[in-house]
């Protein structure tokens, strides 16, 4: 009995499907989709992060607070710009980070930002100007509003 060869598990590659170039069996070639253009980053020295903000009102990235060099116990002062919470380690801050590197958020600040229990914020640390910025949702949804209709063609 003799056996007969069976056909390659995978097709072997031609010089156009290297190329980006779809095979489809039986048809023409076609080219390969375009690929999006991904917009260059404006700043190179901003880390992001989330994290949620629990019901004491503290938020924690360890990794920003690492960046920031922030270690537990540094003294933090807050400001609002924009309906952003600005954080600055400051020497007469009215707050500390705790031992797990929690930052607290006052409940002046918070609500003036109408930032409530168990939100998820947004986190830039700025290293080079020791500043860490809080951005809650309310602001997202309006920083974030114009390329969302952008994204949907016209249509929110």
């Amino acid at each position: 009995m003799r056996s007969v060869p069976l056909p390659p598990l995978v097709p072997k590659l031609t010089l156009p499907d290297r190329q980006g170039e779809r095979r489809v069996l039986g048809r023409r070639r076609q080219p390969a989709l375009p690929l999006p253009q991904v917009p260059v980053l404006p700043r190179r020295d901003v880390v992001s992060g989330m994290c949620w903000m629990d019901r004491a009102g503290r938020v924690s990235d360890r990794a920003l607070m690492e960046c920031l060099g922030w270690t537990p116990g540094t003294r933090v002062g807050f400001t609002i710009r924009e309906q952003l919470i600005v954080a600055v380690a400051d020497e007469n801050g009215n707050r500390r980070l705790d031992n797990r590197s929690h930052l607290w958020l006052p409940l002046n600040v918070r609500h003036a930002c109408r930032l409530y229990d168990r939100e998820r914020v947004l986190l830039a640390a700025l290293p080079g100007r020791q500043r860490l910025i809080i951005h809650p949702p309310a602001s997202l949804g309006q920083l974030t509003a114009a390329a969302h209709v952008a994204a949907l063609g016209g249509d929110l």
